[in-house]
């Protein structure tokens, strides 16, 4: 009974989000529209590019801290360490749900989900900071190729259900 119950809260709850009105889709689009284009949102600087955002980053960031990042052998074990906490401050801050300069550049070449806009900005942080080529189509291809394949996991698990 209880797993019913926490279904339906689920499946109510997910038809709400989707029940959005024209108007207020209308708004969220406009509103979006207004965000690109700006340099700033919340009194919060917006790169403009991935070369602007990793200038920012090491400049917003303490060179000890940098320096333990850059020190973790995987890049991607490295962006995933810090996913949680400068992973979301660039997600929450550079307005990548709704929209900013950065974030509408990264959805332009392929990367459509904020986490894994964030994760494409601390992995192209990390390679800077070893001096590694950025290479950022291979690795634009293999965030897509994840999204790919967690959304295919949850796809297979909610059909188990």
């Amino acid at each position: 009974m209880q797993k019913l119950f926490i279904l339906l809260s689920v499946f109510f709850f997910s038809m709400s989000l989707s029940a959005q009105t024209a108007e207020e889709k209308e708004a969220y689009k406009k509103q979006y529209e207004f965000n690109i284009k700006q340099s700033r949102i919340d009194g919060t600087y917006i790169p403009s590019d991935l070369d602007d955002a990793i200038r920012e980053i090491k400049d917003l960031s303490p060179a000890e801290g940098l320096s333990g990042f850059a020190g973790i052998e995987d890049e991607w074990e490295a962006a995933s360490k810090i996913h949680f906490g400068l992973g979301r401050w660039i997600v929450v801050n550079w307005n990548f749900y709704d929209g900013s300069r950065l974030s509408h550049l990264l959805k332009e070449q392929g990367i459509l989900h904020p986490d894994d806009m964030a994760k494409f900005i601390l992995i192209s942080l990390h390679r800077n900071l070893n001096n590694k080529n950025i290479e950022p189509e291979p690795l634009i291809e293999k965030l897509a190729e994840e999204r790919k394949k967690m959304a295919e996991h949850l796809i297979e698990k909610k059909t188990k259900l």
